[in-house]
């Protein structure tokens, strides 16, 4: 066991150990109780400071700010963000891991002009060839042995500096928020409400992320509204800022969802991972490098995609699609540790992604301690 992971382990233990004298020495109730479980469970490494701030996404309370919100009087429910807010987890109840569940709302009687949804467990391709399962449309002859051999071009190390980045190129792309085999009429609407939205998933990432002593920021911005066109130039210089504001970040991940439909219903790609319905995943790296568009880094961004592949096959064989390898760059040509993440689809429930999201941030904490 490495230094770093001792020093972390440790810190994680002594945190468990005061949040449990705190809890002998405060009258029970319910609601308390349920709080304290929650703390506790979470393993939080300062439980006086960051109890508070955790009371905020469990508990449904007024979210505690990063960076100041740049309110654009047009953008709807909730602000542009020219930097970021953390945001609130919708309601929650806490799970036996390390980040809350979400608690669904009742299943809205059927309207007409909706449709249908229904849960699939999409192809997870032949893994037999080369030990992870990919889809390779970038034009290139890859290796995949030799990826999944190469040394990871980032590790996490013991600090309290940021060392992950979670943004959102398409940040309004929504879920469903009840699951009865149907959707009604705004359903599918894209939303700047981010306990509908990616958002939502980003946030259970770096609870999760944070649980295990690594330092997350999440960033909010909304980047695909009013126009769609243009995202990614637009999340790129989000992330250059904050790039360059922190250079400890390690790993940045612009977490998506996919949109499927099937004979005009509205899919749900859908896997059972201990014994809890959880959104079917698939990482997408760019290997596009030309002298226009240079991508300096897709070799590297491949060996840490094809790895973590390889390590959610492990949690779940049912989990991940096949890895895609595309002819365009994403934004990964800014960072080594880039990963482009679809969590479900629009037929997934926000439950369903965020508790992907968890696994996602549980594994990633592994591969990279």
């Amino acid at each position: 066991m490495n230094r770093h992971r001792t020093k972390r382990k440790l810190r994680r233990w002594g945190a468990l150990l005061a949040a449990g004298a705190v809890v002998l020495c405060l009258p029970i109730n319910w609601q308390g109780f349920a709080k304290d479980a929650a703390y506790l469970a979470l393993g939080l490494r300062q439980p006086a400071s960051t109890a508070a701030a955790l009371d905020s996404h469990l508990f449904d309370r007024p979210a505690v700010q990063v960076y100041t919100p740049q309110a654009d009087p047009g953008s709807g429910d909730l602000p542009n963000r020219e930097d970021s807010t953390r945001v609130e987890l919708p309601a929650v109840t806490p799970i036996g891991g390390n980040t809350p569940a979400i608690t669904m709302i009742t299943p809205p009687g059927k309207k007409d002009g909706g449709g249908k949804v229904v849960t699939r467990k999409m192809d997870t391709g032949n893994r037999k060839k080369t030990g992870i399962a990919t889809l390779n449309r970038s034009g290139k002859t890859e290796d995949i042995p030799a990826a999944l051999k190469e040394k990871l071009p980032v590790t996490f190390t013991d600090t309290d500096d940021p060392q992950v980045l979670i943004l959102h190129t398409h940040t309004t792309e929504g879920y469903m928020t009840y699951d009865a085999g149907y959707y009604n009429p705004g359903d599918r609407d894209r939303t700047k409400n981010h306990k509908k939205n990616v958002c939502a998933v980003g946030e259970a990432i770096r609870l999760t992320l944070e649980a295990h002593g690594i330092t997350a920021i999440h960033d909010t911005t909304v980047h695909d509204s009013p126009q769609y066109t243009g995202a990614y130039t637009r999340s790129a210089t989000t992330a250059q800022k904050i790039l360059e504001k922190y250079p400890s970040i390690q790993v940045v991940l612009d977490i998506h969802r996919d949109a499927v439909m099937e004979n005009g219903a509205v899919v749900k790609p859908t896997a059972t991972v201990e014994g809890k319905q959880a959104a079917q995943m698939m990482l997408i790296t760019g290997t596009v490098t030309t002298d226009a568009l240079p991508h300096p880094h897709w070799r590297k961004n491949l060996a840490l995609s094809t790895q973590l592949q390889a390590a959610l096959d492990k949690v779940s064989p049912d989990l991940m699609r096949p890895l895609n390898t595309v002819a365009s760059r994403y934004n990964q040509h800014l960072s080594p540790g880039w990963m482009l993440v679809e969590v479900g689809a629009e037929g997934n429930t926000v439950a369903e992604a965020v508790y992907s999201g968890q696994i996602l941030a549980e594994t990633l904490a592994k591969l990279l301690d």
